[in-house]
């Protein structure tokens, strides 16, 4: 049997040992026992209504924003450049308005300042779409919203500009956990991990899925894990709350913060 990895994402076959595929650039997972790589993640279904988030994997690392450029000093000018000044101007806006209400694209269930972040982020990528940092911010407008098919396309999207984002793969296995395909949300979960292997919010989601099939061994394993990774301080209580519960469920304890599993 062949040795070879086969990538997730464009179904290319690479050589034993690649961290990232050859013609697309999308992180591996070295090849598991008996010569067979991960599932691949199935192409998400066609976008739908937002539907309730089952679980929040905890916040995200705050965007910056651009800081406004301080207003110019002002200046004498004569009155005919600024009656010309004007009027080009007036011309741009009105043209300018008319190019936005014909591309604007409508995020179900943005709010005001979610939509106007989507559009500048799709201005952005109307002129060059290898901009990383538009395609992220894109993909977490419409997580945030809900629209777990959409968001997958970006950041599947951004994960080829740069394989080496455990972040991004975490946030694209969770859109997948929530249209209830977890085979695919673990394997990203896994490959966040290969990246990261103290990623705690990785680790947090793999309990999830382990502990909702009833791998209560393996979902207490990941749990002390992640709480060993200094989890963030939003994410704690229902850490906590899930490792107690796996706990009870199968008797075992967790060892001391700072002993392995």
């Amino acid at each position: 049997m062949s040795d070879s990895i086969t990538c997730p994402d464009c179904g290319s076959a690479n050589p034993p040992g690649s961290v990232a595929c050859a013609r697309c650039n999308f992180p591996l997972l070295p090849t598991q026992p008996g010569g067979t790589a991960p599932a691949e993640p199935p192409a998400p279904p066609p976008p739908t209504a937002a539907e309730a988030r089952p679980f929040d994997p905890g916040p995200r690392p705050v965007r910056r924003r651009r800081e406004r450029p301080n207003a110019m000093e002002p200046v004498q000018m004569q009155l005919w450049l600024i009656t010309g000044v004007a009027v080009v101007l007036g011309i741009v806006y009105f043209a300018a308005q008319g190019f936005w209400k014909s591309n604007v694209k409508p995020v179900e269930g943005a709010k005001p300042e979610q939509q106007q972040e989507a559009d500048q982020a799709r201005g952005v990528l109307a002129k060059d779409s290898t901009n990383l940092a538009a395609r992220i911010e894109l993909a977490n407008v419409l997580y945030d919203t809900g629209n777990w098919s959409e968001a997958i396309v970006h950041y599947r999207a951004a994960v080829r500009l740069d394989p080496k984002r455990p972040t991004t793969l975490v946030d694209m296995g969770v859109c997948y956990y929530n249209l209830s395909q977890f085979a695919a949300a673990e394997s990203l979960f896994q490959q966040a991990l290969q990246l990261d292997p103290m990623q705690p919010v990785a680790l947090f989601n793999l309990g999830i899925v382990a502990e909702n099939q009833q791998r209560y061994d393996q979902a207490l394993d990941y749990y002390h894990r992640s709480m060993q990774a200094n989890p963030p301080d939003a994410m704690k209580q229902p850490l906590t709350e899930h490792l107690k519960a796996v706990m009870a469920k199968t008797g075992k304890s967790a060892p001391p913060l700072g002993q392995p599993k």
